[in-house]
């Protein structure tokens, strides 16, 4: 049996979490404290987010010994984790269970703060600041045409090892917050290439910013012509939560 594990973090202070040499990384943190307390072993990760990217519902499988009770198990991790990492729900899953391979669903949202005013210092780590003019009709239109199966190759960044670039995303939205200071994105699909997320939110902010959708759905139906320019800052991103049993697909 596999250690199944629910992970949080502030990703600011983290080289991603993919562990690198010389590198903080969150997989190298919970590596180095799951064996320190556990015994040898290994952790590996569902999503590897990068550098400034957060997570509400990362998970990770830790394949090695647990000589802890399960139900005290998280307290006892979180205690010796550092405070912008921490440890949730914890459950035995079977030994197939592979936290890539094995996922349904990944959810993501990402949070644009609007407005000149300076942002209040804690939302600058998880905002990026627009400031200027955008259709928030536009924007709404452009969420909706991603809707769907689409081929997203001019969407991606390279480095991608993804097999297709064809992905289908089932939930594509915009919402207001906070009296409209804050515009939030949550996009959910069957997976994500690599920047995909960032380049899709960079390319609707250009569509309500000219108030065209034009070039958006021409990239979507032509993926091939030309690649996508440009992607928003990491720290506005948040990986919400994964799904596994292929259900409830329907809200963040």
């Amino acid at each position: 049996m596999l250690m199944k594990m629910t992970v949080s973090y502030d990703g600011t202070n983290f080289a991603g979490f993919q562990q690198q040499p010389g590198q903080r990384t969150v997989q190298g943190v919970l590596q180095e404290v799951l064996q320190d307390l556990l015994g040898p072993g290994l952790v590996m990760g569902a999503s590897r987010t990068d550098a400034g990217v957060h997570a509400r519902g990362q998970v990770i499988t830790w394949q090695g010994r647990v000589p802890i009770p399960l139900e005290r198990l998280a307290t006892v991790i979180n205690r010796r984790l550092p405070s912008d990492v921490q440890v949730g729900q914890c459950e035995w899953v079977p030994n197939e269970f592979h936290p890539i391979r094995s996922a349904h669903a990944k959810y993501y949202s990402y949070t644009i703060a609007r407005g000149s005013a300076p942002l209040w210092p804690g939302l600058t780590r998880y905002a990026y600041p627009v400031a200027q003019p955008l259709s928030w009709s536009h924007l709404n239109e452009a969420a909706r045409l991603l809707l769907g199966h689409h081929d997203f190759w001019a969407f991606r960044s390279e480095g991608s090892s993804a097999r297709t670039t064809i992905r289908h995303i089932f939930l594509s939205r915009w919402s207001m917050l906070d009296h409209g200071t804050i515009w939030r994105y949550d996009v959910g699909a069957n997976g994500f290439l690599y920047h995909m997320v960032r380049i899709l939110v960079a390319a609707m902010l250009y569509a309500a910013e000219v108030q065209d959708v034009g070039p958006l759905r021409e990239a979507l139906v032509h993926p091939r012509a030309r690649k996508w320019g440009g992607l928003v800052p990491a720290q506005g991103l948040v990986l919400e939560r994964i799904v596994y049993n292929g259900k409830d697909r329907a809200h963040v």
